[in-house]
């Protein structure tokens, strides 16, 4: 994902609806959804009990395969295996690293194959999956040009899919997406720290896709955290197939909790990264893959987590992840026969949170879900003062899947 490309892939030819036609569109529709809101029916509790569960996982690729099978069956749902998983989520939210645009077939470029798109109909299997939120913030959101991008905030508009992080508009791009949940207000900014296409800040793209710049943020931080009842912030960035979170990732995570918000989820790497405390709120430096085709040489690009936040007003969030495999770019649950799976996940998030400052690694739920928790004040101490460690042993038995040899 990291690689620079000709800047030639910029020019990719389109058709039909031109792209001011195209802005305009996506521009009266954004005033229709500002002025309703995007709302998710409230469920029978007293105002002082009010709580929404919020359900986040990794990178979700419409393209390459995926996006042959969606053209060929209208009615296909990748996300099929772990419906059960966040079946209890008020709200479904993942990344999506793949533009949805119509492209007459293509769902990766001739010229590159780095460059891939979902069709429209994406935006449909996003729906009928129940996920009601993405981040559109990241280093594909340009993977077509300004055509691809705002066909895909048209076709999110079109069936009511909430998305932050990009943006007919500069401002557009930096603001939240607010969801309204059982009488609470959650607001989602979502920004990238990575890009593929040269320089960002000498890029057109710039002027719509939102960058992770704490000083561009911290204002509306601030206005989010006084208008809404909880903050959440989507970061795109790190290096890909890295265990550990860089500086500059860890450095934006702990700036955007102290700035007012109640959590960061990360993306970006493929693979999963630790589970960190600030103030006791969780910071997810990366959710590793979900409908993303894995690599062989990376076996942990063929196992992720769902992680599920309950936020209740006056109350520290209740956390639990939930392990998956994913088989070509399909991920399940795991189930009670997968016992050795479930060790080595256990495992393998405990040392990787470890470097992180720690996690406290809880009992199963009826959902198969582990409950975490900050670790306590003198462990947390001892783990904060622990060089990193080295590459975390890849023993987990992952499915047999479709590869691709080289990064994404």
């Amino acid at each position: 994902m990291s690689a620079t490309w000709p800047l030639l892939l910029l020019c990719v030819a389109c058709t039909g609806t031109r792209p001011n036609e195209l802005a305009r569109s996506i521009a009266a529709g954004r005033a229709a959804r500002v002025a309703s809101q995007h709302s998710v029916p409230s469920q029978l509790a007293s105002p002082t009990d009010r709580s929404f569960v919020l359900a986040a996982a990794g990178d979700v690729n419409l393209g390459r395969a995926c996006g042959q099978r969606l053209l060929s069956d209208g009615s296909y749902d990748p996300w099929r295996g772990v419906a059960s998983l966040w079946a209890d989520a008020d709200v479904r939210f993942v990344n999506l690293e793949s533009v949805l645009s119509e492209q007459h077939g293509e769902t990766q470029s001739p010229h590159h194959p780095l460059v891939f798109t979902g069709p429209p109909s994406g935006a449909d299997a996003l729906e009928r999956a129940g996920i009601g939120l993405v981040s559109t913030a990241n280093n594909h959101a340009w993977d077509y040009a300004s055509r691809g991008l705002l066909e895909t905030l048209s076709n999110l508009d079109r069936v009511g899919v909430a998305h932050a992080g990009t943006g007919v508009a500069e401002a557009d791009a930096y603001r939240p997406a607010f969801v309204h949940v059982n009488g609470l207000t959650i607001a989602l900014f979502a920004v990238t720290q990575v890009w593929n296409l040269g320089v960002f800040a000498e890029e057109e793209a710039q002027h719509h896709v939102a960058w992770a710049d704490s000083a561009r943020l911290r204002e509306a931080l601030r206005r989010a955290r006084a208008g809404s009842d909880f903050v959440i912030v989507s970061y795109h960035g790190g290096e890909e197939y890295k265990y550990e979170p860089l500086p500059k990732t860890r450095a934006f995570a702990a700036e955007a909790l102290r700035l007012g918000a109640d959590a960061v989820i990360g993306h970006h790497p493929h693979v999963m990264q630790g589970v960190a405390w600030q103030d006791n709120k969780p910071i997810f430096y990366s959710l590793g893959n979900l409908v993303f085709d894995g690599r062989t040489d990376y076996p942990w690009t063929r196992a992720a987590f769902i992680s599920k936040l309950r936020f209740r007003r006056g109350r520290a969030a209740e956390v639990t992840v939930c392990p998956l495999l994913i088989d070509g770019y399909e991920p399940r649950s795991l189930t009670d026969k997968d016992q050795a799976p479930r060790q080595e996940f256990e495992r393998h998030l405990r040392e990787l949170s470890d470097t992180v400052g720690g996690t406290s690694i809880g009992a199963v739920d009826a959902f198969g879900c582990y409950a975490l928790t900050p670790p306590d004040g003198a462990r947390a101490t001892r783990l904060r003062d622990r060089l990193p460690v080295g590459p975390v042993s890849a023993e987990f038995v992952a499915p047999r899947s479709r590869t691709i040899p080289r990064a994404d």
